[in-house]
């Protein structure tokens, strides 16, 4: 076993304050003398989690760092130390570098999680700041009926009816059905199933599926699917996937925040979004959706996942 060497000199002596440095120059409230986490000091309601873990990686970095030199230091004197000494100090060096890696890249990942986040809350007020309002609106005869809070007559023929849906829901997301859509890419869409309005659904009997055409808009890309793609059996597959390809080509936009965000799917190219629609437009389901959808991995003619 390797001796000591006996030449004398001053030791460095680590300072361990340097270790959990403080805004105020003291240690944190949270600790007690003895160094010990006082659990009643921990309050963090009404913080902010990204900017604690971020505040924290710093004080990390920095702890490392101080670790760091000290290592280096007792490196520079050779002579003061045995081989299995210096193997362990060097070992030391690359631990704390790769712990510093570490830190840097955590901080990265929040700052950028902060910035998409900024730039969602900017992007959803920009679109809520003009908000539609529905002062009145007309019946199948043309007649002005005022939304003072009176509901309106519903008519005969399902097909004229307008949807009877709260004022303030509706105008967040209405929308021309005749007009180009959205192609933002965010959550909620808007789109009326014509298929629930059709003479093929209005004949199908009481065993029809689903048994009464949507009272709603449908909002959510995968309420669009499963609609689609698990109902309306007395509709030929051709004829949902053409209604479901019309559905998210006015939605565009929510159709690929499903598929990025929803669905955590990687595009190198947009484009293949267009593809997928342009698909379904011809009356056939993408392969690609049946690993990404339940009601559209049991397509088609199926009800509830049961194939008929």
């Amino acid at each position: 076993m390797a001796q000591r060497p006996s030449s004398f000199a001053k030791p460095f002596i680590p300072d361990v304050t340097r270790l959990f440095e403080f805004r105020n120059g003291t240690m944190s409230p949270a600790f007690t003398g003895n160094g010990s986490v006082d659990s009643r000091a921990l309050n963090y309601e009404n913080s902010d989690l990204n900017d604690i873990t971020r505040r924290q990686m710093m004080e990390d970095i920095n702890a490392y760092r101080y670790d760091l030199d000290f290592c280096r230091t007792q490196l520079n004197a050779p002579e003061l130390l045995t081989p299995q000494e210096s193997r362990t100090l060097q070992i030391r060096v690359l631990d704390c570098s790769h712990n510093i890696r570490h830190c840097q890249h955590r901080i990265e990942l929040i700052d950028v999680q902060a910035r998409n986040a900024a730039a969602r809350s900017a992007a959803q007020s920009a679109a809520l700041s003009y908000r539609p309002s529905i002062q009145q609106h007309r019946t199948s005869t043309g007649t002005p009926v005022s939304m003072g809070g009176a509901k309106r007559q519903r008519v005969a023929k399902i097909a004229d009816s307008d949807d009877d849906e709260a004022a303030d829901s509706v105008s967040t997301s209405i929308m021309d059905l005749g007009g180009s859509g959205t192609s933002s890419v965010q959550r909620l869409g808007f789109w009326k199933c014509r298929l629930c309005t059709s003479q093929k659904f209005l004949d199908a009997g009481a065993n029809r599926v689903p048994s009464m055409p949507c009272k709603w808009p449908l909002k959510d890309i995968s309420k669009m699917l499963n609609h689609f793609l698990d109902m309306h059996i007395e509709h030929s597959p051709h004829e949902r996937c053409e209604e479901l390809g019309a559905a998210l080509a006015h939605n565009r936009g929510p159709f690929e925040y499903w598929l990025t965000r929803t669905r955590a799917q990687e595009l190198d190219d947009t484009s293949v979004i267009d593809e997928f629609i342009s698909t379904l437009q011809s009356g056939a389901l993408p392969e690609v959706l049946r690993g990404l959808n339940r009601a559209a991995s049991a397509f088609p003619n199926s009800v509830s996942g049961t194939k008929r």
